[in-house]
């Protein structure tokens, strides 16, 4: 059994609750913190404000504030009503769905076979029904009148669906990596294999992150596994934004299947307003030349030499 009892501490009292106080109340504020600047930052820097991997990401980022807030409610009795669930169960459903479609989204930057693309988003969909659904009753459950009933059969699925949902992402950071390995294979030597293998590490790290969640929540601790749970997918998010320029110069190089390129500008537009004043963009080591391309009858410059919306259809 985990540890759901609410935090109560006073005056001069220094024990285990006021230790594991402190440790969420640090972790839920690295977590909104991250989420703020992270949503200032897209709204920044994206121009057009569409396609999956934007949407994707602002709807993660986003939900990361709500599941945090619902908790702290939860584990500071603060509210231990339906509310502070609901804030948390919404939460949690676009952070951690919200998170798996960002990687999606990646995935058509370097894999070309729709059958793959296909099967890992039906995975997520599937995922997120067969895990979502049976958590989110079970989570009301146990702050109903009849807590006995529901308490131990949540804890026993709270820890499936973090070790499922950890899966998925694993599996879609691994299906990244091996398509990024095939096409440094195929690269001029040194040309954007700094880049590519930048990103297999984030992805390792981002696999390890999802590691520490799951050993704390095993280890019993609910309060601070959920708190950290939050921090560390704000982090995963940041580090997803701050891989964002390295995906614009990796899209143009060619691929795996076809050796054709992948055009980014219907997947994401890191162009800049004009005459508006921005926070920087990450910045690239080798200049890419500029394509002038035509969409809805207005000429824009696009980052990347080929102008094949290849990534359309999931704009």
């Amino acid at each position: 059994m985990s540890d759901r009892n609410p935090i109560h501490t006073s005056d001069g009292d220094f024990g285990p609750d006021f230790v594991i106080g402190c440790v969420v109340a640090a972790s839920i504020a690295i977590a909104w913190y991250n989420a703020i600047e992270l949503i200032a930052l897209c709204l920044a820097t994206f121009k057009r404000y569409g396609g999956c991997y934007f949407w994707s990401l602002i709807i993660a980022t986003v939900s990361i504030i709500p599941f945090a807030l619902g908790y702290l409610l939860l584990i500071f009795d603060v509210f231990q009503n339906y509310f502070a669930v609901a804030l948390e169960v919404i939460g949690w459903c676009g952070m951690v769905t919200g998170q798996s479609m960002v990687l999606w989204s990646r995935l058509h930057l370097v894999v070309h076979n729709e059958k793959i693309l296909r099967g890992t988003l039906a995975m997520i969909i599937i995922d997120a029904i067969l895990f979502h659904v049976p958590a989110s009753v079970l989570e009301f459950g146990t702050h109903s009148n009849h807590t006995d009933k529901f308490t131990r059969a949540f804890d026993i699925f709270e820890r499936i669906q973090l070790v499922g949902f950890s899966v998925q992402e694993i599996i879609l950071s691994v299906i990244y990596g091996w398509a990024a390995i095939e096409m440094i294979r195929l690269l001029p030597r040194g040309r954007h294999k700094g880049i590519l293998i930048q990103l297999i590490i984030v992805s390792l790290i981002m696999i390890g992150m999802d590691a520490a969640v799951v050993a704390i929540q095993y280890a019993g601790y609910f309060r601070v596994h959920v708190s950290v749970k939050a921090m560390a997918y704000s982090i995963k998010l940041k580090m997803e934004y701050a891989i964002l320029g390295r995906l614009v110069q990796v899209s143009s190089v060619p691929s795996v299947s076809g050796l054709t390129t992948t055009d980014l500008s219907t997947f994401v537009d890191l162009s800049q307003p004009h005459d508006e004043p921005s926070l920087p963009v990450p910045s690239f080591p080798d200049p890419i030349p500029q394509t002038k391309c035509a969409q809805n009858d207005d000429e824009w410059t696009s980052p990347v030499p080929s102008c094949n919306p290849v990534l359309s259809k999931i704009s």
